[in-house]
């Protein structure tokens, strides 16, 4: 997993794909964007299998 900060910006009408709370992460995959709030994106250990990871806040720091 490669994290990066040369992404888009994160804004309030980006909401969680799992349960529409407030984005804080998004995961790039083969297939396309997933986004997700802190808590679903240190839920879900797929983001290993991500090409990029945006992680402006540090919400999955926590897993390291």
């Amino acid at each position: 997993m490669e994290t990066t900060l040369d992404y888009r910006q994160l804004t309030a009408v980006d909401r969680c794909d799992r349960c529409g709370g407030p984005a804080k992460v998004a995961a790039t995959f083969l297939a396309g964007e997933l986004l997700f709030c802190g808590h679903h994106a240190r839920s879900f250990n797929f983001l290993t299998k991500a090409l990029t990871v945006y992680d402006p806040e540090g919400e999955l720091a926590l897993l390291n």
